[in-house]
């Protein structure tokens, strides 16, 4: 078989392997294009360049085109029917040991792009060489760039070069990478330089250079956290994040620990729970998670829930209670209406009461009946997400209305009818049930 037949078959293989591989990444959903180098240029500051010379580059570090790469895909494989010819001369050279003149490169950290010999790389990768020889012109930028990046990776490095540009990290920190997996979360660490710039004047009484305040800042908070996430292991429970995104995260809940329990914790200890919290959790989820303020709801509900217990000892003195809530301030409403029974039971036997003997009063006596009640009219169902300990809160609060409106004494029974019809209706529209969802229950 000739030359130009083997190639023709190579070529063919290659167009193959490239079209299955175009439809796979189709169905996967997984980037398979060529870097086009204007579009790093444009996103990423570039340094300055320098030509150093004659290199063999590993096949593999060129992703790559400053113009063909609609051409090829990340493999180098032929996309375009219309690279045939050329690409069958140069693998026909190949067979005949004709040596062809080296490709022509830009680097850019890890990354190689082509200037000059597209098809040259392509058949030399066909033909499982390892490494091309290449004239090499280096560019430098000022984040890294590895063979893996892809397209889409592209605007978050635009954001860490700015944040590099703004702090002037690299300089003041020789060696610091700060590299972060999810778009706008740089702006997030510029607030905490600053604020660690304020509290820096403040100790001081003076202005302190922003340049001193980003030093201070990594030295004494950033990689004192980054080596506990080290030495606890943490990645291996976030896979694809890095340690700077477990800085922000683990930061953030230090943040709501202190705002929910007012009180300080350790580095060690948030880490620790956080590692307990979130380590199933999807990482989008964890992140709206931190973001959205129900996440301070909830912590704040725990807080309240565990001084509530404390208190009343209910789980001890009512082993099969459920009082459970689950929007912030209710548990003060429940401890005001023991207080208030407390009192009122002092008053008909004329001595002190036992802050324990009115807990139990006022469950038996007062919480479990109408929460019978509720169970009885089966409320819960217009109130998804909520417990009966929220409906009995509500539905006094809701006597207490009417009877502040209608200046009469009205009975709990009619308060549950009237709550339930007036509020029950809102909870529906809110989960978006519709009147016919409800007759056809």
């Amino acid at each position: 078989m000739s030359s130009k037949q083997l190639a023709q078959d190579d070529f063919e293989r290659a167009y193959r392997r490239g079209f299955w591989r175009k439809l796979s990444s189709w169905l996967t959903g997984e980037r398979n294009e060529l870097l086009p180098f204007n579009a790093v240029r444009d996103r990423i500051p570039l340094r300055g360049q320098h030509y150093i010379g004659l290199k063999q580059v590993p096949i593999e570090q060129i992703v790559g085109s400053l113009g063909r790469y609609r051409d090829f895909d990340r493999a180098f494989l032929p996309r375009q029917a219309r690279t045939r010819g050329r690409w069958v001369s140069i693998d026909s050279a190949h067979y005949e040991e004709i040596i062809l003149p080296p490709v022509d490169l830009y680097k850019m950290g890890e990354v190689f792009f082509v200037r000059d010999g597209n098809h040259r790389v392509s058949v030399a990768r066909e033909q499982g060489q390892q490494f091309v020889d290449a004239y090499v012109t280096e560019i430098k930028v000022s984040v890294p760039l590895t063979a893996d990046v892809q397209i889409d990776d592209l605007d978050l490095k635009a954001e860490y070069a700015a944040f590099l540009e703004e702090t002037n990290l690299g300089k003041v920190r020789s060696g610091a990478q700060i590299e972060l997996t999810l778009s706008g979360e740089y702006e997030r660490i510029l607030e905490h330089i600053s604020v660690h710039r304020w509290y820096l004047g403040e100790g001081r009484q003076a202005e302190v250079p922003y340049e001193e305040a980003v030093a201070s800042w990594y030295d004494n908070v950033y990689s004192p956290l980054v080596k506990l996430i080290v030495e606890q292991q943490l990645l291996e429970n976030f896979p694809e994040r890095t340690e700077a995104d477990l800085y922000l995260w683990i930061i953030e809940y230090e943040w709501f620990l202190r705002a929910a329990y007012r009180k300080e914790y350790s580095f060690q200890v948030v880490s620790r729970q956080f590692r307990q919290r979130f380590k199933d959790s999807p990482t989008r989820k964890l992140v709206n998670i931190l973001k959205k303020s129900v996440w301070v709801d909830n912590l704040i509900l725990e807080q309240e829930r565990q001084e509530f217990e404390a208190r009343t000892q209910i789980s001890i003195l009512r082993p099969e209670s459920q009082v459970s809530l689950t929007t912030p301030g209710l548990y003060d409403k429940l401890i005001e209406h023991i207080d208030v029974h407390r009192w009122y039971l002092g008053e008909q036997k004329e001595q002190e009461i036992l802050f324990s003997e009115a807990v139990l009063s006022w469950y038996d006596n007062f919480y479990l009946p109408l929460v019978e009640l509720i169970r009885a009219h089966n409320i819960l169902e217009e109130f998804p997400g909520r417990t009966e300990s929220d409906l009995y809160v509500w539905i006094l609060e809701h006597q207490s209305y009417l009877e502040r409106t209608y200046e009469v004494d009205i009975p709990v029974e009619e308060a549950i009818d009237h709550f339930t019809e007036e509020k029950g209706e809102e909870s529906s529209k809110k989960s978006g049930r519709s009147d016919s969802d409800k007759q056809n229950k």
